[in-house]
Parts: structure tokens; sequence; C-alpha cells
């Protein structure tokens, strides 16, 4: 919790100061590039979490990795996290950057997981039902999962809406394993 709420403080101040240079967009992409690199490379994260390599290795892996792809703010921002020891929480500071974005252009993200890809009628009506529901932009990440079965499921914030076979076959099961439990007393 104490890491969650020291990344979220340090979102803020780069949002703050991506708003003053006039460059939220541009820091906004990098947060998304940096929090997709990390977690994509296994390797990355586990380094930024070493305390066996020392910092100035670290900056310039950052260096190496983001000198070319990101802006200078968002460059000396990382750097700025790993000579304070606190570049084991890149990751989460680039997601509540991201958060805190998405949040101040009214943008909420919702998953959706099916059987099989959506069709475009079935991804519209999902993306109006919860523009409807959340009062702000949907941007909808979409999974296939074929262990579903059929139907999907939807989460968004801390609503989630299963209509999946795969469920509605578990509920049928525990209903009639309840049933027989009662009609056998």
């Amino acid at each position: 919790m104490k890491q969650t709420r020291l990344a979220n403080r340090y979102a803020k101040a780069l949002f703050e100061l991506a708003i003053e240079q006039q460059k939220l967009e541009p820091i906004a992409e990098d947060m998304r590039l940096v929090s997709i690199t990390i977690s994509e490379n296994r390797e990355l994260g586990l380094l930024l979490k070493s305390p066996i390599v020392k910092e100035h290795k670290k900056i310039s892996i950052f260096n190496a990795l983001f000198k070319k792809s990101i802006d200078p703010i968002s460059l000396r921002f990382l750097n700025l996290l790993a000579k304070n020891g606190r570049e084991i929480l890149i990751q989460q500071v680039a997601e509540s950057f991201s958060a805190i974005y998405n949040d101040y252009h009214g943008i909420t993200e919702a998953w959706v997981s099916s059987a099989s890809s959506l069709e475009t009628e079935a991804r519209t009506a999902i993306l109006e039902l919860l523009k409807n529901l959340s009062g702000k932009e949907v941007r909808l990440h979409e999974f296939v999962n074929a262990d579903l079965i059929g139907g999907f499921i939807v989460k968004l914030g801390d609503y989630q809406y299963d209509t999946s076979t795969k469920t509605l076959i578990k509920k049928l099961k525990d209903n009639i394993k309840n049933n027989l439990v009662l009609a056998g007393k």
C-alpha cells in the first residue's frame, strides 16, 4: 500500500510537470511505452528490483533503452527515480500516470473476454452500455478465451458482468449439487 501511494505521488508530480511544460501527450505516450516495456520484459523488471545492480548501471540501461524514443523530461524523470532508489516503482508510476491521464480526459478502461472475437455489433453494444454506465469514454481491451465456451465477461473498474457459458454451467452444477444435498436431508 505504501508503494502504491508513493507511486501515485510521483505520477501526480510528473503529470503536473507535463501540463506545466505543455507536454502532456508525449509524456503520456512515454509512460505507456515504459509500462509496456517493463511488463513485457521480465529481465528488465528483475533488474529494476535487484539491489545488486548499482544506480549508475540502471541509469545507463534507461538511457540505452529510451534515450531516442522518449521525451527528455520523461528520461530525466526515470533517472531521478533511479538516483533516489525508487526504480522499483517505475512501472507502478507509469501505470498511475496513465490512470491520472485517463481520468483527466474522461476516459475509463474496460476489459472484455469472450470465447471468440467479438462481432462489430456486439462490440458497439458493449461500448455503448459501458459508456452509459460510466459516463465516460471507454477504451475497450478485448481478449479471446476459448475456455469460456460462449458468452463474455466484462470488467469496468470494480464492476464485473459475467455471461460466460463456463460460469453458467458452474452455477447450474452448484445449484443441482445443493438441491441434491437439501433433498437428501
